[in-house]
């Protein structure tokens, strides 16, 4: 089957396909068989590899190449979705940029983890360089989510209660933060009006019909889950309401399957070797991209500051995670992730890094981050505490220097529309200096100073020079009153102009003779302050930081890191040098500090290449110490090693061996992550995670119960062998109501039409609310039905018992009812003698909280394929 996540409803619907074939109950078990197979390959639900259009389409209208559609009508384009960066699709296209978009009915994609209604640059280009107000089309609860995301990204912030608590006692330079905003929420064609969400957006709400009239004959209208556009009382066009997000890459396609979470290597066990492996400094910085929201050819600004071997990403921009990992970067690497402040342009990939893999750590101020919050809840419907619960946050107090991994960081308020934060962050003697976006010209800040607007001690911070006494200065320039002049930063002393990068502009906005110049974008571009160093401490902290990230290591105390570091040793290899030899005895663990490795073998074949942070060679603890495989240096390679005597003495009585033997004895027995094909796509660090908190094995014979109805959800499980079907209580059926597939009570299926009406009322009402549940649940536990597990045999009718198949390498769990410690709502039978092995709640439930992206990507599944 071609889905990799089935959830309740699905279950449902398939079930009620197949239950179609058995009314007269005269086809015998084979015959069964083959209807089933066959609703699984028609079955629309379970193919995601439908295109977005439909087959009457027509020249009107335009794919765009990062996803979605534009339609042109009397009225003008219109778009259909609104992908993170999207207007510079059409400025590429030579098309003029549409001022009027549907709304898709969910604003957020979670196999990319990207907002898929990124209207506020649209809104921008439509009203500053248009002047002309946006039209968005969407329901009553779109229009209150986009209001909610305006108010933060356009206006700041409603509430600065707790905006002191952002400073330290005796910071002196605190702003003003209400007068601030205040000056800039102007409209700029008319200071004497207040900037407001009704003056860059015209909001129209689809009515009673499911349409909204644009005029001149030209309507959009809602219907089954597409959107339809008439004109003339034809129709014209007809999208799916859903978006295909694209990627500009040559393997785009391996992406689509599963987004953020795809492998996309071009054979199965084969990874991409990449030929410039990229070690990180001691200290420096890689700009992902330096322009701005409305230049067509450069990417928006984005950063990894490199401190002591780990990443430091500042402002991430969308498919930031993708690059890493195609250019041989780990991503638990990167463990922090700075938010200067909320628009689009700097926070649109921020969400997406959050929950690419392992909990990142979040840094901002109290006040940036609960925006952000609130922001992302407005935008996925997730409820902010469950956001929160995403990642670990360390709160910056301006005035107090923040220390992250030796560096010291020490940040402050910069003069921009809404909060933003600039900072210096020094280590080894070197700084460096970032200016967020920010208003900096010496006659504007006088006149804003002589306004009242900002404070003497205020003034005076955003006068001083001492930002360009820095070691390298990444200043920011743009269009003013919210960005700083290039031709003021033209004036600077050539010695600063050296140090000086200008980002957030495109190159061709900068005077030829000006002496001024961008970063160069990508990893072979990084600015290195301090490549290596003859200061031992910072040596130390660099080898201190790989071996904290190594997954076996998680739980390990000081003491025991401690002995790591000092039993460890540095060897150099040779490009094409033999490391480790298959089945030849080993006896050392390898992490790798620079140069890239290639694991491989014969028998069994495979190919994997590991590079700076990973690790290898614990297999050689077990089964008689051989190797498993050989490992060859690809290029000159520099290892930590540490040899089995003192990892055993090490570790003897830890959960460190435990965890290795949980790895040996499932990678001995059973390859399960690689027989299904979503878990197949997990890193190898996520991989391992979960291989090590496999514990034991079950088996079950034919008839045998393997999950009952309404207990409490304490296990999932991979099947490893023989078949099992997930049942549905037999005293429910599935009716259709306005397109939604509900689960009532048999008793109740031949109710008045009185009472359907009430039904098909609650269904309306919930899509109002728009919970997120693909099934009545709610409904369900209000009612708390009496339900018995019924008798399982040959002889049971399909119309009775509502199933789904689970076979060799399916993983199965009631995913929401074991993170939320609730009683299960489905039934599993081993349909032949069924072999399983176990993964345990609590270690479900770990392993998602260690993984964010997975733990919102698994939400309301119950099986994964």
């Amino acid at each position: 089957m071609a889905c990799h996540f089935v959830n309740e409803q699905e279950v449902l619907e398939y079930a009620s396909m197949t239950s179609s074939h058995h009314d007269d109950g005269s086809e015998n078990d084979s015959q069964s068989e083959d209807a089933r197979q066959s609703n699984q390959i028609k079955n629309p639900i379970l193919l995601n590899s439908e295109s977005q259009f439909s087959e009457s389409d027509l020249s009107n209208k335009i794919k765009l190449p990062r996803g979605g559609s534009v339609i042109m009508t009397k009225v003008g384009a219109i778009q259909f979705s609104m992908v993170p960066e999207t207007l510079k699709d059409s400025i590429n296209l030579g098309l003029d940029v549409p001022g009027i978009f549907i709304v898709p009915s969910h604003r957020f994609d979670k196999r990319f983890c990207l907002s898929v209604a990124e209207f506020e640059f649209p809104t921008y280009f439509s009203f500053f360089v248009k002047r002309k107000r946006v039209t968005l089309i969407t329901d009553k609860e779109g229009e209150e989510a986009i209001r909610t995301i305006f108010q933060e990204t356009l206006l700041g912030p409603k509430d600065f209660q707790k905006f002191d608590q952002d400073f330290s006692n005796d910071y002196n330079c605190k702003p003003d933060i209400v007068k601030e905003l205040g000056h800039f929420a102007k409209n700029p064609f008319n200071p004497n009006e207040p900037l407001t969400v009704d003056l860059l957006i015209n909001f129209l709400i689809f009515d009673e019909q499911n349409q909204v009239n644009l005029g001149q004959d030209v309507i959009v209208k809602k219907v089954d889950q597409k959107f339809i556009i008439y004109e003339n009382g034809k129709q014209i066009a007809k999208m799916k309401n859903k978006v295909e997000i694209m990627i500009d890459d040559v393997k785009s396609n391996a992406y689509i399957k599963y987004g953020l979470f795809s492998n996309p290597n071009d054979q199965q066990y084969i990874e991409h070797y990449f030929e410039q492996t990229f070690t990180p400094p001691i200290f420096g910085v890689t700009v992902l991209g330096c322009s701005h929201g409305f230049d067509p050819k450069g990417s928006v600004s984005g950063y990894i500051f490199w401190i002591n071997g780990l990443g430091v990403m500042l402002d991430p921009p969308p498919f930031t995670t993708l690059l890493l990992r195609k250019n041989g970067i780990p991503s638990r690497l990167v463990k922090w992730v700075i938010i200067s402040h909320n628009h689009a342009d700097h926070d649109a990939g921020t969400f997406q890094k959050l929950l690419e893999s392992e909990k990142t750590i979040l840094i901002s101020t109290a006040t940036i981050k609960e925006s952000f919050v609130r922001k992302y809840a407005a935008m996925t419907a997730f409820s902010v505490d469950y956001i929160e619960s995403l990642f670990n946050f360390e709160r910056v107090i301006v005035g107090t220097p923040l220390k992250i991994n030796g560096a010291q960081f020490e940040f402050h308020y910069s003069l921009h529309s809404i909060p933003c934060l600039s900072f210096t962050v020094r280590l080894g003697g070197k700084s460096i200096y970032f200016s967020g976006d920010t208003f900096y010209e010496p006659n504007g800040l006088k006149t804003i100073f002589e306004k009242g607007v900002i404070s003497e001690s205020r003034y005076n911070y955003l006068m001083s020079e001492d930002k360009w006494k820095n070691s390298l200065i990444l200043h920011e320039a743009g269009v003013p009153p919210i960005h700083t002049p290039a031709k003021l930063l033209a004036q600077l002393p050539q010695e600063v102009k050296e140090k000086l990068r200008l980002i957030h502009t495109a190159a061709k906005d900068i005077p030829s003779d000006s002496g001024l110049r961008v970063p160069g974008v990508g990893l072979e571009n990084t600015i290195v302050l301090i490549q290596q160093s003859e200061d031992s401490r910072l040596n130390t902290i660099q080898e201190l930081s790989l071996i904290e990230n190594i997954d076996l290591f998680k739980h390990a105390n000081i003491h025991q890191v401690r002995q790591i570091f000092e039993s460890s040793t540095i060897k150099n290899y040779e490009q094409n040098q033999n490391i480790c030899i298959q089945d030849e005895i080993g006896n050392e663990f390898y992490i790798i500090r620079k140069g890239t490795v290639k694991i491989h073998s014969d028998n069994p074949v495979f190919v994997k290449y590991m590079h700076y942070g990973d690790y290898f060679g614990e297999g050689c603890f077990f089964n008689q110490n051989k190797r498993k495989a050989n490992a060859t240096a690809m290029n000159q390679c520099q290892l930590i090693t540490l040899s089995k005597e003192d990892f055993l003495r090490i570790f003897q009585y830890g959960e460190v061996m435990q965890k290795l033997e949980n790895l040996q004895v499932v990678r001995s027995q059973i390859q399960i992550m690689e027989r299904n094909k979503f878990f197949s796509q997990l890193t190898s660090y996520q991989k391992i995670q979960l291989e090590m908190l496999l514990n034991q094995k079950r088996f079950f014979q034919k008839h045998s119960m393997i999950q009952q109805y309404g207990v409490m959800a304490t296990v999932a499980f991979f099947v490893v062998s023989g078949k099992a079907q997930v049942i549905l209580p037999s005293d429910y059926v599935v009716q259709q109501y306005e397109g939604q597939s509900v689960k009532i009570n048999r008793q109740e299926s031949t109710t008045s039409d009185h009472t359907k009406q009430q039904q098909q009322q609650q269904i309306i009402d919930q899509k109002k609310k728009r919970l997120s549940l693909p099934i009545n649940l709610a409904m369900l536990e209000q009612q708390k039905p009496s339900i018995q597990t019924p008798e399982i045999s040959e002889k049971s009718s399909i119309n009775e018992i509502k199933t789904y198949p689970l076979t060799s390498g399916m993983f199965f769990g009631e995913i929401d009812s074991i993170v939320k410690n609730k009683r299960t709502t489905t039934i599993v039978e081993a349909v032949e003698d069924t072999e399983i092995i176990i993964l345990e709640s609590s270690s479900l439930r770990s392993f998602l909280a260690d993984n964010p992206g997975l733990m919102v990507l698994f939400q309301e599944s119950i099986i994964i394929e």
